[in-house]
């Protein structure tokens, strides 16, 4: 399988697009879904319409839930589900060669209708779902891609913590940009060397 001949970037912001297409300068196209899960969910289905990547890569910036996880760790979840508990999982296709090269795909992010602020609110959720991170999107992408047949992958960096609060998305938006995209170009060389045949 040739992973990225037809590769497709997206994430929920203006600002994280543009970041990532100067972190990286990549010729990968980078689509902007817009925040939430209904714009994510109609975006996404307009551009699989036009022309169906090879593998959507889904990513851009999440909150922390588990206390475990700290400001600015990327992370790569194997799951990421909505609150009601409706899943979707990386294909082993990814997951196996990826973890042979020393990536780490594990655990559950939650996509949320709101933002969840409070410390207090984020340990329930952590409890509620397992999941370690949240955000407002992934699972839809996640959703939609599945209803397609395409391929997702979906590894986030945390932009904030219960510790942090939400301003610290904006205080630490470079350096965690910068962590994002070395991350990104590490997992498409990756997918690269994978896509060759053998």
């Amino acid at each position: 399988m040739d992973w990225v001949s037809n590769l497709l970037l997206a994430c929920a912001l203006k600002k994280e697009a543009r970041a990532l297409n100067e972190v990286m300068k990549t010729d990968y196209p980078v689509v902007v879904t817009g925040l939430g899960t209904d714009r994510t969910l109609r975006t996404l289905e307009r551009t699989f319409d036009k022309q169906e990547p090879s593998l959507l890569l889904f990513t851009g910036m999440a909150g922390q839930l588990s206390p475990e996880i700290e400001l600015g760790e990327f992370v790569f979840p194997a799951i990421w589900r909505f609150e009601s508990g409706t899943e979707f999982r990386v294909a082993e296709s990814l997951i196996d060669p990826l973890s042979e090269r020393g990536w780490k795909i594990e655990g559950a992010g939650v996509t949320v209708r709101k933002p969840v602020v409070r410390g207090v609110q984020r340990r329930r959720l952590h409890r509620e779902t397992g999941a370690v991170i949240c955000d407002m999107e992934s699972a839809a992408a996640m959703m939609i891609a599945d209803a397609y047949g395409i391929p997702c992958l979906a590894p986030k960096v945390v932009s904030d913590t219960a510790e942090s609060g939400v301003l610290a998305f904006y205080r630490y938006f470079g350096r965690n940009i910068e962590t994002l995209g070395t991350r990104l170009q590490e997992l498409i060389s990756c997918l690269e060397e994978i896509s060759i045949p053998a």
